[in-house]
């Protein structure tokens, strides 16, 4: 795709790549006597987070690949374009943030990356937020979130804009073509077994990213619906 997509896109790829390495790191950390150390392991390992967090991040920003592509050109680094494009990226990096730390609450809970079990839990999400809240400071713990948020935004703001000219519409839809049938041959030749390449459970579970491992989730959810409004009666 043109360079005017690539720059603009840059920054969210490389906030979500941050902050997926540094729940990485609090994982081996905090599982480093159960996790394989060897050099080839740790690559594979790096290698399917890396993929895994590609995939996540190719379908969470698809809807500002399509505002970049459909902006007329006369709005571009305008006030309003970089007010949208701010808060965009805003809660991008707070919705990563969220996630990865929800994400490190459940490994605490189960050492495991989102299962099934984690999609049970959002059928009641607000009983979810009063056990945490219980277990956590969770005013502060979002404060925390906001305040890291702010400074990420702040940090990256520079980067977000390019002065790089728009392409003509037939060419934009070209890109907006292009974009879909990568996520749709992405979707089409996922292969899931692929990503099990390790016989150490730790690396393998440490090794999804997470908003990937709750939408495989979600979308792998077997409960029925009479088992779903039983859970849901259930935790009433």
């Amino acid at each position: 795709m043109n360079s005017f997509l690539i720059k603009r896109i840059i920054p969210f790829f490389l906030a979500i790549i941050a902050i997926e390495f540094f729940a990485f790191s609090i994982l081996l950390i905090a599982n480093q006597e159960h996790v394989d150390w060897s050099f080839l392991s740790m690559i594979k390992t790096i290698g399917i987070l890396l993929k895994t967090t590609s995939f996540a991040f190719l379908y969470v920003i698809m809807p500002y690949v399509f505002y970049l592509l459909l902006i007329p050109i006369k709005y571009i680094n305008t006030k309003i374009d970089k007010i949208l494009t701010q808060t965009t990226f805003a809660l991008f990096v707070f919705f990563n943030l969220f996630e990865e730390s929800m994400s490190l609450v459940f490994w605490e809970k189960h050492l495991s990356s989102f299962n099934q079990e984690a999609v049970q839990y959002l059928i009641n999400i607000p009983e979810q937020i009063n056990e945490i809240s219980r277990d956590y400071l969770f005013i502060t713990f979002i404060v925390a979130l906001l305040i890291i948020t702010f400074l990420i935004v702040r940090c990256y703001g520079k980067y977000l804009f390019t002065p790089m000219p728009q392409l003509q519409w037939h060419k934009r839809f070209i890109y907006i073509f292009l974009y879909i049938l990568c996520c749709c041959l992405v979707f089409v030749n996922f292969n899931e077994d692929e990503l099990r390449i390790e016989e150490n459970t730790y690396n393998n579970e440490i090794s999804k990213d997470g908003t990937y491992s709750l939408a495989l989730s979600v979308w792998k959810n077997n409960l029925s619906q009479k088992d779903f409004s039983l859970f849901k009666q259930k935790n009433k």
